[in-house]
């Protein structure tokens, strides 16, 4: 993925907290380089399942929206799909995986669920345009709420 610094007027509502979770630590710093270049205050990253869940433990506040790869080592993606449930946790998510259409379909399915929004996913390699598309469709506000969410997104 290439990544500019074009901050135009549609980031203006980008997410000021994101977690990016994949096992990749090319993905993840091409990933923090292009959220913190379009407005993006503060970006956490987990390598696995297992270190997101201690960030989120120890956040003094909840993420904007995670990436989310679904094939990570200790703990994947469907396990902390079901981590997240099990806690209550609102969050946006947005999977970023390798693996077939099929499966993706799959965990998003489980992520549009409850107290998590699943706002679409992304092939691997993820390229700048298809991750500003999906993120231009969402509104960003300092009062991160689901219902507002989920009626974006009805």
């Amino acid at each position: 993925m290439t990544v500019d610094g074009n901050t135009d007027e549609t980031h203006k509502n980008f997410p000021r907290r994101v977690l990016i979770i994949d096992d990749d630590l090319l993905l993840r710093a091409v990933l923090r380089q292009f959220f913190e270049s379009h407005g993006s205050v503060f970006v956490d990253e987990a390598g696995n399942g297992r270190d997101a869940q201690t960030l989120i433990e120890g956040a003094s506040n909840p993420y904007d929206l995670t990436t989310l790869d679904l094939s990570m080592p200790d703990v994947d993606g469907f396990e902390f799909l079901n981590y997240l449930k099990q806690r209550n946790v609102e969050m946006r998510i947005l999977i970023i995986s390798s693996l077939p259409a099929t499966v993706i379909k799959m965990a998003e399915t489980l992520a549009d669920f409850n107290t998590l929004a699943a706002i679409g996913h992304l092939k691997k390699p993820v390229s700048a345009s298809a991750l500003n598309a999906i993120l231009k469709g969402q509104t960003w506000t300092a009062d991160n709420k689901l219902e507002t969410l989920q009626q974006a997104n009805a």
